[in-house]
């Protein structure tokens, strides 16, 4: 039986040949505490990140998705497939933008497909 992740994959591919620049490679990205230094009272950070695609969801209503959250202006309802985890305040670039991502929502909870909201950043 396949799994979440192979289902996606073969249905991004599939809308990816059949319809050009719907779906896109993106990029999410964060800073990832690595180790404490005792000296200075900081962590030292590195920024982390994951690949992955990326369609833009025009078509159904945020709410459908998270019916608690008000959408601000710039904010978009984005698919990802292929990242392996995806966290509010990370930045995802795809398609020659730029957001932040807002709220995340793990799809059957199979961390490798994910509804978001993300606001472009200008």
């Amino acid at each position: 039986m396949p799994t979440v992740a192979e289902i996606a994959a073969m249905a991004f591919g599939a809308v990816d040949t059949a319809i050009p620049d719907a779906i896109h490679e993106g990029t999410l990205s964060y800073e990832d505490r690595v180790a404490y230094d005792a000296s200075t009272g900081a962590y030292a950070s590195t920024e982390m990140t994951d690949t992955g695609r990326v369609v833009v969801d025009t078509s159904k209503p945020a709410t459908d998705i998270f019916p608690d959250y008000i959408a601000g202006p710039g904010d978009e309802l984005v698919m990802l497939e292929g990242f392996t985890t995806c966290k509010e305040g990370w930045t995802l670039t795809a398609g020659g933008k730029t957001w932040k991502i807002r709220q995340v929502q793990d799809i059957l909870a199979a961390g490798s497909l994910f509804y978001a909201i993300a606001r472009e950043v200008k």
